[in-house]
């Protein structure tokens, strides 16, 4: 006795198996890691020593939105001499994406070929997936790293990272940045008083 899988059953077999490659692929990964020895009570101030970016626009906007979140994390810009330099550099690189779309499960049955002989039904071992394509797609992934310096001490007392895929819309890109940096800071010790 065989049991039949439909077209429309198969399709959608092969698409909750994928769901979950498609969602981490897209996901923003933001990590933090600081100096557990710095005294994060004095730094009142800081000032933005480097940015650099894909270009000069991009680098304008990230500079605004590391003043914006730090000055809501309490502290104060200063052009230059602040308690923390802040340096951030952000790149693009394209990530090879590799997808695969099946027309079916093929072979008439299911079941797995080692239970074949026990049931009696056609199985994925020996009677194959159906057809398959498999197509390359370059993603563009944003790659960001802050990082925090100790003005006096010139060592390095915080940094966040973060990767998300980016759009090719800018005003996207910008929300991902801005969401990037909120989650990087939300880490940042907290100063006493």
């Amino acid at each position: 006795m065989k049991r039949n899988i439909s077209g429309t059953a198969r399709a959608a077999l092969v698409a909750v198996a994928l769901l979950p490659f498609v969602a981490t692929a897209s996901a923003q990964k933001v990590s933090t890691d600081y100096d557990h020895k710095a005294d994060f009570s004095r730094y009142r101030t800081f000032s933005v020593y480097k940015i650099q970016a894909s270009n000069p626009l991009v680098e304008g906007r990230l500079r605004d939105s590391i003043a914006q979140a730090l000055q809501h994390k309490g502290l104060q810009q200063v052009p230059q001499g602040g308690d923390v330099a802040v340096t951030a550099i952000g790149s693009v690189r394209d990530v090879q994406q590799y997808n695969t779309f099946y027309d079916g499960i093929g072979g008439g049955g299911y079941g797995f070929g080692g239970w074949r002989g026990r049931y009696g039904y056609g199985g994925w071992g020996d009677s194959g997936f159906g057809n398959s394509q498999t197509t390359v797609q370059n993603v563009p992934v944003g790659h960001l790293v802050v990082d925090l310096y100790d003005s006096s001490t010139h060592q390095l007392v915080f940094r966040g990272m973060a990767t998300d895929q980016l759009s090719s819309k800018p005003a996207k890109n910008d929300t991902k940045r801005d969401k990037a940096l909120n989650k990087i800071f939300d880490k940042l010790p907290t100063r006493a008083g």
